[in-house]
């Protein structure tokens, strides 16, 4: 028998099984690129009804879907962070987030709703949802005056509602 033609053949397996661990190697210990971060979505329900501008630059969006609301803080438009809650009940609801004051109306006929003093800032309602600026009443105030409007401007509701999330 020559001892040749049986090495060969082993040679040939051990140098493959040498090359595929070099090649096993090289794939495990290199960078791999970082996966495309993908952009904030809230459920697909929901759907943005209102955007507010910021004075330090960021913008505000207001996302109602059929079970809540999320407001989403945007820096330069891109994403930089999200509060959501569910909303309904028979209480008027304001709450301090991301720099806004989000809102919710139990009054189903308001459009409208003035946010402070009787010259406050006027928001729309979308599903009984507004967002304005939190700079709309004074930092330290804990209490906001709400006056709830109809489509021809006549007033519904006018309450008084604690600010949620102030400190």
């Amino acid at each position: 028998m020559n001892s040749a033609r049986f090495h060969a053949p082993l040679r040939s397996l051990v140098g493959l099984a040498v090359a595929s661990l070099v090649i096993a190697a090289i794939i495990m210990l290199a960078p791999h690129p970082a996966a495309p971060q993908q952009a904030w979505q809230p459920p697909a329900s929901y759907a943005v009804v209102s955007t507010v501008a910021l004075d330090d630059g960021r913008t505000l969006r207001l996302w109602t879907g059929s079970s809540g609301w999320y407001v989403e803080s945007l820096a330069s438009g891109r994403h930089e962070a999200a509060v959501g809650a569910t909303s309904g009940g028979a209480e008027h609801t304001v709450s301090e987030t991301l720099g806004g004051l989000v809102g919710y109306l139990p009054t189903r006929d308001a459009r409208t709703v003035v946010v402070g003093a009787p010259a406050g800032v006027r928001a729309d309602v979308h599903a009984q949802m507004f967002l304005v600026p939190a700079t709309a009443v004074d930092a330290v105030d804990d209490t906001v005056l709400l006056t709830s409007l109809d489509a021809t401007g006549r007033t519904l509701a006018r309450t008084t509602v604690e600010i949620t999330g102030r400190e």
